[in-house]
This record gives structure tokens, C-alpha cells and sequence, in this order.
């Protein structure tokens, strides 16, 4: 994953650098020039890729914009001066545009050896690890994934919503549960979305709470494994599961951590096991959930 808050970081920092309108600019341009870069490689990247690495951008903005605001509210900074002159401001844009085209470019065939590539894994690897990270039940993945991208991580991070504190909202396309906190910061979590919930939208509430809850193979999945299983590493759900109250819909866990960032055959919200008992520790019963 392309360091992306660093190449920004360095460049609202540069001399010539100037206010929240300059700023913005600056990132919409980012924007532009790293979607362009990722539809440029080849072979193509997949939707949830593609996702991943705008969503990462989006995430060093975000914090790079929280930061400025904590510490101009924390030590009264003055104000930058005006937005530069013309010219100014492009040699300042284009250098940030330069570190983020240059880290593109650094990071590029190290991203997809990682991600595209593993043609010498023998059969029973590619077995076992199954599309999109997906496992089989009773396989245990873990309770995290160390290869994690680091925007599907667990993190705080600046957000605006008219949502009270302790809401959860669901971002279904990109791939984000927020916990929201006050003073407009909300806890992210990584997430996949299953088939169940893919169209999933509106206002529920967590109508039930349970610790490694058992499994029942849905509809799709009896052919190829038949037998309900127990709660414990392995389950399909995972350490916790938060039922909506629409009786369908739920939050949980997984078995399988290297699907986040995905969307799924099976499941509805799921979670890194890690992910989803801290969540379940900070919510109760008749908690919010907005899914958009």
C-alpha cells in the first residue's frame, strides 16, 4: 500500500502551501491522478483493489485535515496566508503530485507480486486459500490478518455525520464500519459484505448480542458442507454476533480475515474476529446501525 499520507504530509507543508481551499484542490488533483495510475496497470485491478487503494488515499486526507484542525484548536496557529499566485500554486501542487505519482510507481510491482501473482503455490495452497480469501468452515484463519492493508485496520479517524455518538453506520461500498465517537471522530473497522447484505440499506438496531455463536450452513452452501457447527475458531461467524433487528441482518465475525475488503458469497457485515469483539464490547443492545 502506497504511503500516501506521508507524500501529502510533506506537501501542506511545503513552503507556498496555503489554506483549506488550496488544499482541497490539492487533493481533488491526487484523486484524479491516482485513478488515472491505477486504470493505467495492467493487468487490470479488481473492483475491491481499485477501492483499496482510492479508500487509502482517502483515509491519509482525512487525517491529514484532522490533524490541522486539532492542532490549530490546540496551540491557536495562525491562519497560512492566502492561497498562492497562479504559479505558485501549480509548482507547489505538482511537486505533492510528483511524491504520489513517484511512491505509484515505487510500490507498484511489489503491490502486485504481493496481491496478482503466487503461480509457483502448489495445489493444496490454492485450495485452501479460495477466492477472495475466502475459507472453508472449520478452517481457522486466525483472529486477524497480518497483511491487513493498513486502511482496513482498526483505526480512529476524522467523520462528520449529524449521527449521535455510539451510532454504527455501514459503508457498503467502501468496505467500512464506523463507530461514531464525539468530536467528529468515529473508530473504523474493515469489513466484507456477504451476499446477504450486499443490498442491505436504512436505519436498524442490534436487537441480540452472542459470543461464539453457532453456524447453520445456508441454503447455498449444503451441498458442499451439510453439518451445523458449534461455536468456536473456525465457525464461519466468528467470536461474536450482533443481530440486527430485521431478524436477517447481522454483524459478525469470520473465520476467514483475508476476505475484508471484500464482498462475499456468504455472510452479511463480518469482521475480523479481533475487530468485532472490540466492537461488541463498546455497543449493546438497541445500538443504532445505519447502512448506506
Amino acid at each position: 500500500m502506497v504511503d500516501y499520507y506521508s507524500a501529502l504530509l510533506r506537501a501542506v507543508n511545503a513552503p507556498g502551501a496555503g489554506d483549506e481551499e488550496w488544499r482541497r484542490r490539492l487533493y481533488e488533483r491526487a484523486r484524479n491522478l491516482l485513478a488515472q495510475q491505477l486504470r493505467a496497470r495492467r493487468p487490470p485491478l479488481s473492483a475491491a483493489e481499485f477501492a483499496s487503494e482510492q479508500a487509502a488515499l482517502d483515509s491519509a486526507i482525512e487525517r491529514i485535515e484532522a490533524e490541522m484542525e486539532w492542532t490549530e484548536r490546540d496551540t491557536d496557529a495562525p491562519e497560512r496566508g492566502p492561497i498562492p499566485e497562479p504559479t505558485r500554486w501549480r509548482g507547489t501542487v505538482w511537486f505533492a503530485l510528483a511524491l504520489v505519482a513517484a511512491a505509484l510507481g515505487a510500490s507498484g510491482y511489489s503491490y502486485w507480486a504481493r496481491t496478482r501473482t503466487n503461480t509457483a503455490a502448489p495445489p493444496q495452497a490454492a485450495q485452501a486459500a479460495a477466492k477472495d480469501g475466502e475459507l472453508p468452515p472449520g478452517t481457522d484463519g486466525g483472529s486477524t490478518e497480518a497483511d491487513l492493508p493498513y486502511v482496513f485496520r482498526r483505526q480512529p479517524t476524522f467523520y462528520r455525520t449529524l449521527e449521535p455518538a455510539g451510532t454504527i453506520i455501514v459503508d457498503r461500498l467502501q468496505h467500512f464500519l464506523y463507530l461514531i465517537q464525539p468530536n467528529n471522530v468515529a473508530l473504523r473497522y474493515g469489513i466484507a459484505i456477504g451476499a446477504q447484505c450486499v443490498n442491505l440499506v436504512g436505519l436498524r438496531h442490534i436487537g441480540s448480542m452472542a459470543e461464539w455463536p453457532s453456524w447453520q450452513p445456508p441454503p447455498g452452501m449444503i451441498d458442499r458442507n451439510p453439518n451445523p457447527m458449534p461455536g468456536g475458531p473456525g465457525n464461519p461467524l466468528g467470536a461474536r454476533l450482533l443481530q440486527l433487528d430485521d431478524k436477517v441482518s447481522r454483524i459478525h465475525g469470520t473465520n476467514a480475515p483475508k476476505t475484508i475488503g471484500n464482498t462475499v458469497s456468504f455472510g452479511c457485515i463480518r469482521l475480523v474476529n479481533d475487530d468485532v469483539v472490540d466492537l461488541a464490547g463498546r455497543v449493546k443492545v438497541s445500538t443504532r446501525v445505519v447502512v448506506n
